[in-house]
């Protein structure tokens, strides 16, 4: 039995020693294999002082931006960005105060933006400064409005995941928005999405009695004016904390649309001046502040296509609002939210509505709120 023990005891060693020695002498398992990084596209040599990657265009800086606007505004074919998507890689601070800064010149949004997408990545843009003085010609007109980021917008394209915040904008012709000016002929379909304006300060030309030059029309914390056949889109935008002032049409999202050809939805109008003076007008009607009340809404005011102006309060697609004053400028006096337009337009002792070159105000049990 002694020896038998001594067997099994040999056996279980040399079995021991076998599987150690095929372990250690054995393939060693394949390492994981080490993770590799994509490799960024290099950007394209033609564009001088732009960063283009493929049909990307990434604006890191203020003079970057400075450049893409004078590309756009010149009409420069070597930069055209039809299709790409143009994204902010950091946030931009464009407050002339600062070293080397300086006021904005309005983009011009034509055929080589066609369809793209401005994409702000959550990014803000501060301090947007507009002058009169820094407006220019549209290229191929000899017209000079659209006061905002984009001037004028005549292509289809979107706007979204911007902030824009403390712009100070003064104007002294019609159409004037916190992003856009003018939505114009061209543009099929122009698309606000996420887009935030906060501590805009958009002064409008008012008039003053017996004398309407400067005034302002069509005046928007988001869009001046969409005035063609084309369709805006604007959902999930924010304007808070700002002033918008003009003659008449002056909105907290957009300020004339017309009638059919926009979508909104989803968005919120907080602690905003709308400053008016549309009892200026040489119609002796608007005299009357109770109609002149009619021009200033929390979200968009209605044109259709030069026929009837009137408010549109929209609370049925999610849109909201919150402490908004309307200051009527000729006769000094504050409306609070939709306060002041309770009441039924009246016809005058002609027994004629209202009107603005033949376009009457629609009585309130007509425009359905």
């Amino acid at each position: 039995m002694k020896h038998l023990f001594k067997i099994i005891a040999l056996l279980l060693t040399i079995c021991l020693t076998a599987a150690t020695f095929l372990a250690c002498s054995g393939k060693p398992a394949d390492p994981e294999p080490a993770a590799t990084e994509e490799k960024q596209e290099e950007p394209d040599p033609k564009y001088k002082d732009l960063v283009v990657r493929g049909k990307t265009v990434e604006i890191n800086t203020r003079e970057q931006l400075f450049a893409f606007a004078e590309h756009m505004n010149n009409v420069d074919l070597e930069y055209d960005f039809h299709g790409f998507t143009i994204k902010l890689m950091n946030d931009i601070d464009l407050d002339p105060a600062l070293e080397g800064g300086k006021n904005w010149t309005p983009v011009y949004a034509g055929r080589l933006l066609a369809n793209a997408v401005f994409d702000g990545q959550g990014h803000a843009i501060n301090g947007v400064t507009v002058t009169p003085d820094d407006l220019e010609e549209v290229p191929f007109s000899e017209t000079v409005y659209g006061t905002g980021f984009f001037g004028q917008v005549s292509v289809s394209m979107v706007i979204k995941n911007v902030r824009f915040t403390n712009e100070k904008l003064e104007a002294a012709s019609k159409h004037c928005g916190g992003v856009i000016g003018s939505i114009e002929y061209g543009a099929t379909v122009v698309e606000l999405d996420h887009v935030t304006v906060s501590g805009l300060e958009l002064k409008g030309g008012t008039g003053s009695e017996n004398d309407l030059t400067g005034i302002s029309i069509r005046v928007g914390g988001l869009v001046g004016a969409n005035i063609q056949e084309g369709s805006v889109n604007i959902h999930d935008c924010v304007v808070e904390d700002s002033s918008v002032t003009g003659f008449h049409n002056v909105s907290g999202l957009i300020g004339c649309v017309n009638e059919f050809s926009y979508t909104v939805r989803d968005n919120k109008v907080k602690n905003v001046h709308l400053n008016y003076s549309a009892s200026y007008a040489e119609n002796e009607n608007y005299k009357n502040p109770v109609y002149s009340r009619y021009f200033a809404d929390p979200f968009y005011c209605v044109n259709s296509y030069w026929g009837e102006y009137h408010t549109d309060f929209d609370g049925e697609n999610g849109n909201t609002f919150e402490n908004i004053d309307s200051f009527d400028v000729r006769n000094e006096i504050h409306y609070k939210d939709e306060e002041g337009k309770d009441k039924d337009c009246t016809p005058n002792s002609e027994g004629y509505f209202p009107a603005v070159g033949g376009s009457p105000i629609r009585p309130r049990d007509e425009r359905g709120y």
